[in-house]
């Protein structure tokens, strides 16, 4: 069973009726005949052969009737011109039903049963318009007349003679049209003939011998019929109107011989409109070009007609029709397939015997001349057709009148115009059809050859080969081949690519085309190409309805928003708007494969997947372009929530441009520029909304209650409840910190309770300090902004009390991205409990808008049910307690503007108290941060300065715990409505941004609870003054280090005098090697200043302070309570490098509390960065504050012109040799047998904190060795006198403050020097190893004698030292323990020479 074609590839049949049976139709009420015979098709059960005589079943055998005047008419109009009114055409059609066709398909969507839910009635209509097609064209032959039928009637004068003038009239066709067709005569012989019936039979044998045996006598009655029992048919398929108004285009006159001109047609008019069908009831009135017609019963379905026509007239029409296709068209065309094989055979030089049966079973060959006329056919009309033979199929006989056959003419014999002219190829029209006939074996043959020839036929084998990979590429070519060097493509190519997509989607399988061998979707697309005309966007649109039907929602999602912003071009709204929403709907789909997903999976990502909000980058596009075209349709109701659901508010701009769909890549414009679509969006919206609250009232009241804006403006954990004298900044974190500290040091002085601060007093203004923040990238407003406020009792349905006052805003305007803080005034007559619930807002004057302004309460876990499920605590609002007014203090800066300071300035400020309650303080104390530098200014804190002697011992508590409260002396009680002013000092330790959060914590007598009262303050911190240390050992055997400190002026204004600069250490004492010390640094000038590091002998503060490391470290590792003690305390040396005549002592109590704050800020850090597993409360207990070893720098500075001053205190070195300490700590602990534990989590964090104390600085190791070579040394001997004897000085220095070093050198005597220099290999003599011991920072010198035997530099490379580190001995007569060994030869670059110059030669 052969596969069916698409009607549009089925042999085209014209019909060329006289003027009489015109009449006598249009008389019968009768459409014309095209149309009467086009209702009897297809035909079942129709068998063809192929060249190899395979019967081949055909379950629907097409044709296509024509009138042959209305080709005539439009095959000589220019195919540019055509191909764009086709397009034009079907455009209009589609405009005019397009509303009920979406109203159709919307409807079904939600019946699942309903046969439009999987139907595009639109693209219906574009097929239809493309299979009504039936002009020729030269790419092809499809719509060339296979047969043309002349159809007369015996009503005629002459019926013989209409038909000689027919035949006798050539077919008015330009010279490209394919002339090769079968003529056929039809009589139709009514029974209103004044023709008796033999007289018709005599007529018919007369025709048929003038002009063969293709003569038809259809007798038929005409009676006339009640309408009901009339035959419907259905609708025939469109037809391009004629042109009307316009002239026809010129066609080029080709090229023709001269004997052929005076046989050629004269070109007739065309006619001016066509004939709809001539049904009962309906008028018969021409159809003007590009004139939308009645549009069908229902939307997509062709709609049906009847036939005026008894059953005995039906029959005979039927009968007709078969014998015309079973008896002339297949067997002519038969014929033909095998004549134009062996030619085509001949041509690919195919072996002959391969036909030889052919000619055997058929006789004679076919002769391709013009002239041969085959045999009469035995057996004439009335013979059965089903039982034929194949001779009487294919021979004919012979008379000596025109052929039946002689109309055929062989393109391949060159011949006539045609076969000069015509671009259909004889190859082709075989291929055709072979097609047809269902001979698929020969035509796939043929058209692969006319493929491979660039002749077409890529377009054709989708339909006829089996689905595979390599179709594609047949289509692919197919569509390429339509492309010009034009950038677009012409109409006709559109066309044709348009032809090309209908035709595979009626002729392939809907599931081999959408599979994932063919994706036919995917060709339909590449047919569409970039053409913005209705039929092409429809193309793109069915492309998308079928890459939906096979689940890539996510191409079908653009295919759609490509199609309908084209239709929106075009001016086709319903569709655009239906193909919006449903790429909308495919975007905002979340992918199939979530629900594979593992719960976990959400629940590790804290994200529901019932939250996808689709891709954000196009749904905004497809948004605006839904709500642009329901406002301009008048849907303003649903326009305004589209625009107000584009207010989303994101980081970063919507990659949509305001106009079409934002198709471009990165969404940039020419300019490449971002385009401001929020801006677009907001003035949209506005737009609509006020025509919707202005025009349409009731819509307005009955839909402004669900219009809720989607972005929230307020922002709730960020604003804060303000009372009268609070500061504006801080957190609520670091507050909550101060009242735990100060409870801790109360807890152990008095049972005296601090009360709740934040508590507001009656008739006392307070504030609700709103934090907004405009998302969107768009300058908006809002007026009418307030809180609604009620009481913690009450329920939310309740009107706020009367006993409050809130204040209400108007003409806020918020700037792109800005956050403002608006604080709204809140007033309460009464005591009472009050909560925050909402704010309340018209977003730009026009929507009102309520925000809640609760916080989302903590996640649960206390039972499985909660653990399992999402279960958070009740929402938390901002509360708020209203009393009488008891101890209230206010407190503010005297000078509260932005503080701007330099790293390392002392800030002197003054604070204002004011008692505002009705009770008078007697006891007043100030609480900082843990590391923040305030000093307070008290008659009792007395600050001393002048110069003090150059060496100080400053002792220090060596733990980094934080301070104490300031107590703040009283002179007297501060009285209701009474002031005090506070003086303090704030030393800018860090740079960047900080603020400074001071609690007042006040009481009225000994024995009452305390209150408290806050003042914050901003500052911001700038370098100007940079610092930076370095060392190295000294090579000097007086100065163990060398340390070098650069002094940078970091500003491009200002000098900076470096007026002192001070070393603390508790091992080290420094001192100045150069007497010049720079005082004065100009504006990015660098200055150096070296110093010299000499040890102290305080090891037993050094070991006593690692012993309490070690046992803290201890129950850290092994997991033990840490024993809160204190760390032993430290002297420090205090070395004054340089100082002018007004100095600060170390022992200064101001000078003094600041560098603890500094030293404890930087080692709290340090150990919080080195030791993170450590709970950050067990640092002060565990590590000191002072690492032996280590030394700070304290550079004190002023800046005259500015009237600022300061100091710089940079820690962070550390001199001299260290050996694990900590070592058999880590050891102990890594043998230890460990707890084992269930959690992987908690093993993991033991093994961190070892590792961070293996590698802390505490447990550093060094080589404490330093050995120097005496270099440059310059001996002049006389070398006749020997060699000479030079002697070499090695100097050993032991850095370490600690531990004993063993070492041993060896000399090496070696024949070339590692130098790299030119220099001799020294030759040792004497002595080759030297051994020796060394305390504590001693240091030794070892000689040795050089032998040179002649003159030069002597290179001093050629040694190996062995480094041993002693353990402690407590009895001498215990063997030495050797902690750490050590090897070491001389470094790469290592130059050190002496020089021996012979004094003979001078």
């Amino acid at each position: 069973m052969a596969p069916s074609l698409p009607f549009s590839l089925s042999p085209h049949i014209c019909v060329h009726s006289s003027p009489d049976l015109l009449d006598l139709l249009d008389h019968a009420s009768l459409p014309p005949l095209p149309r009467i015979l086009q209702a009897f098709v297809p035909l079942s059960q129709v068998t063809t052969r192929t060249t190899t005589l395979t019967s081949v079943p055909h379950a629907s055998f097409a044709l296509r009737f024509s009138d042959l005047t209305e080709v005539e008419s439009s095959v000589h109009e220019d195919e540019e011109q055509r191909a764009g009114r086709t397009l034009d055409w079907i455009g209009s059609r589609i405009a005019t039903q397009s509303a009920r066709w979406v109203e159709a398909v919307e409807s079904s969507s939600t019946r699942p049963d309903d046969p439009w839910r999987n139907r595009t009635p639109w693209w219906d209509e574009v097929k239809r318009c493309i299979q009504g097609d039936n002009v020729p064209n030269r790419v092809e032959g499809w719509n060339h007349p296979v047969s043309i039928i002349c159809a007369v009637s015996t009503l005629a004068a002459n019926p013989l003679q209409a038909l000689q003038e027919m035949h006798a009239r050539p077919p008015d066709f330009p010279p490209w049209v394919d002339s090769t067709h079968l003529r056929y005569s039809l009589i139709v012989h009514p029974s209103n003939s004044p023709l008796s019936d033999s007289i018709a039979e005599s007529l018919v044998n007369a025709v048929k011998k003038q002009y063969g045996l293709h003569t038809y006598l259809l007798s038929i009655s005409l009676a006339e019929i009640p309408l009901q029992q009339a035959r419907p048919i259905a609708s025939p398929v469109p037809c391009l109107p004629s042109l009307t108004t316009m002239e026809l285009s010129p066609i080029p006159t080709p090229h023709i011989p001269a004997g052929i001109a005076t046989m050629l047609p004269r070109p007739t008019t065309p006619k001016t409109a066509t004939l709809t069908p001539n049904v009962p009831g309906t008028p018969n009135l021409p159809v003007q070009p590009n004139t939308p017609q009645k549009p069908p019963p229902s939307p997509g379905i062709p709609r049906t007609d009847a036939l005026a026509l008894s059953d005995n007239d039906i029959q005979q029409i039927s009968r007709f029709v078969r014998e015309f296709v079973v008896m002339s068209v297949v067997p002519w065309m038969e014929k033909c397939v095998m004549e134009w094989n062996e030619s085509y055979s001949s041509s690919r030089r195919l072996p002959s015997r391969l036909f030889s049966s052919t000619r055997r079973l058929f006789g004679t060959g076919y002769s391709s001349a013009p002239s041969s006329s085959p045999s009469t056919p035995p057996t004439g009309h009335g013979s059965n057709p089903s039982v034929s033979s194949v001779t009487s199929r294919f021979a004919h006989g012979v008379n000596n009148s025109v052929s039946s056959l002689a109309s055929i003419t062989s393109i391949g014999s060159g011949s006539t115009a045609a076969a000069t002219i015509g671009t259909v190829s004889q190859q082709r029209r075989l291929a055709e059809f072979a097609t047809v006939l269902g001979d698929y074996k020969l035509a796939i043959t043929v058209w692969e050859t006319l493929r491979k020839d660039s002749k077409g036929g890529s377009d054709i084998l989708p339909l006829l080969v089996a689905p595979s990979p390599a179709l594609a590429l047949h289509a692919s070519n197919s569509i390429n081949a339509l492309h010009t060097v034009a950038a677009e493509l012409p109409a006709w190519a559109q066309l044709r690519a348009l032809v090309y997509a209908v035709r595979w989607d009626i002729g392939i399988d809907p599931r081999e085309l959408i599979g994932n061998v063919l994706e036919g979707d995917r060709w339909l697309v590449q047919a569409s190409g970039a053409a913005e005309e209705p039929p092409t966007a429809l193309l793109l649109g069915h492309a998308a309805f079928l890459s939906s039907k096979k689940g890539a929602r996510r191409r079908s999602a653009l295919w759609y928003l490509h199609a309908a912003d084209r239709l929106e071009k075009a001016g086709i709204k319903p569709i655009a708007l239906y193909f919006f929403r449903q790429a909308h709907r495919m975007y905002k789909t979340p992918a199939t494969r979530w629900n594979e997903l593992s719960p976990s999976f959400w629940e590790s990502e804290g994200k529901d997947p019932a939250d996808w909000r689709g891709f954000e980058a196009v749904l905004p596009g497809i948004e605006h372009e839904l709500g642009r075209l329901l406002y301009t349709t008048n849907d303003t109701v649903n326009a305004v929530r589209y625009f107000l659901g584009l207010l989303r508010g994101t980081s970063v701009s919507e990659p949509t441009p305001p106009s079409g769909l934002g198709l471009t890549p990165n969404s940039t414009s020419m300019d490449g520029t971002v385009p401001p679509t929020d801006r677009v969006y907001l003035e949209d919206f506005r737009v609509a909304l006020r025509h919707f609250r202005t025009n349409e009232g009731a819509q307005w009241e009955a839909a402004k209650e669900s219009l809720q804006l989607n972005i929230k403006l307020c922002q709730v954990k960020e604003s804060r409840l303000r009372l009268p004298g609070d500061a504006v900044i801080g957190e609520l974190d670091s507050w909550k910190r101060l009242e735990e500290s100060w409870q801790e040091f109360w807890r152990p002085r008095g049972p005296e309770r601090l009360e709740q601060g934040g508590k507001a007093a009656v008739n006392e203004p307070f504030w609700f300090d709103l934090v907004l923040r405009n998302p969107l990238n768009v300058e908006i407003s809002m007026s009418r902004l307030s809180l609604i406020v009620r009481e913690a009792t009450t329920s939310d349905d309740e009107a706020g009390p009367d006993f409050l006052e809130v204040e209400t805003l108007d003409d806020i305007t918020l700037g792109v991205k800005e956050t403002r803080t608006i604080p709204i005034s809140i007033k309460c007559s009464k005591p009472a409990s009050l909560v925050v619930v909402d704010a309340t807002y018209e977003f730009l004057s026009l929507l009102q808008v309520k925000e809640s302004l609760a916080i989302r309460g903590r996640r649960l876990h206390d039972t499985p049910q909660q653990r399992q499920n999402k279960v958070y605590a009740p929402d938390i609002l901002t509360k708020i307690e209203v009393e009488d007014a008891g101890l209230r203090l206010q407190a503010h800066f005297v000078d509260d503007r932005h503080l701007m300071l330099i790293h390392g300035e002392r800030k002197h400020m003054n604070v204002t108290l004011l008692n505002t309650g009705n009770r008078p303080i007697g006891e007043l104390w100030l609480l900082t941060g843990p590391y923040d530098a305030v000093w307070v200014n008290t008659e009792t804190s007395c600050s001393s300065s002048g110069s003090e002697d150059s060496v100080n011992i400053l002792r220090s508590t060596n733990s980094f715990a934080s301070s104490e409260p300031f107590h703040i002396p009283l002179d007297e009680e501060i009285a209701p409505q009474s002031s005090l002013q506070l003086s303090m000092i704030m030393h800018a330790a860090h740079i960047l941004e900080h603020d400074l959060s001071l609690l007042l914590v006040f009481r009225d007598s000994a024995g009452q609870a305390f209150h408290s009262a806050r003042l914050t303050r901003h500052y911001e911190v700038k370098q100007t003054l940079q610092v930076s240390t370095s060392y190295e050992p000294s090579q000097s055997a007086t100065k163990s280090y060398l340390v070098n400190i650069d002094l940078e002026n970091t500003a491009s204004t200002g000098e900076i005098y470096v007026s002192q600069i001070m070393t603390l250490s508790p091992s080290w004492s420094c001192e100045p090697i150069s007497q010049y010390l720079p005082e004065k640094l100009s504006p990015r000038q660098l200055s150096r200043v070296m110093l010299a590091a000499h040890p102290l002998s305080r090891a037993g503060e050094a070991q006593e302070v690692r012993r309490f490391l070690e046992s803290q470290l201890r129950s850290i590792l092994q997991g033990t309570p840490v024993e809160p003690i204190s760390p032993p305390v430290i002297n420090l040396e205090c070395n004054h490098i340089y100082q002018s005549s007004d100095s600060f002592s170390p022992n200064d109590p101001v000078t003094r509390h600041f560098i603890h704050t500094g030293r404890c800020s930087s080692a709290a850090r340090a150990a919080a960065l080195a030791h993170p597993h450590i709970p950050a409360h067990h640092y002060p207990h565990i590590f000191p504050l002072y690492e032996p070893s280590a030394i700070d720098f304290v550079f004190f500075w002023e800046i005259p012109s500015q009237s600022r001053s300061g100091h710089l205190l940079v820690t962070g070195l550390s001199l001299g040799a260290s050996h694990a300490p900590l070592r058999e700590l880590v050891e102990e602990t890594e043998n230890a047998k460990a707890a084992r534990s269930m959690y992987a989590e908690t093993q993991r964090e033991r093994s961190e904190v070892l590792e961070a104390v293996r590698n802390s600085e505490w447990n550093t190791e060094s080589d404490p060795l330093v050995m120097t070579v005496e270099d440059g040394l310059i001996v002049e001997h006389d070398f006749k006198q020997g060699p000479c004897s030079v002697p070499v000085r090695f100097t050993m220095r032991n850095q370490s403050l600690t531990h004993n070093v063993h070492y041993t050198l060896r000399l090496l005597n070696s024949d070339t020097s590692r130098s790299e220099q030119l220099l001799h290999a020294p030759q040792y003599v004497g002595r080759l190893t030297h051994k020796g011991e060394l305390q504590p920072s001693q240091s030794a010198v070892v000689s040795a004698k050089l032998s040179a035997r002649t003159s030069g530099g002597y290179g001093l490379d050629s040694w190996k030292v062995v480094i041993d580190v002693l353990e402690p001995q407590k009895d001498n007569s215990q063997p030495r323990v050797v902690r750490q060994r050590y090897e070491r030869t001389p470094q790469a670059g290592n130059n050190a020479s002496v020089t021996i110059v012979d004094k003979s030669s001078t």
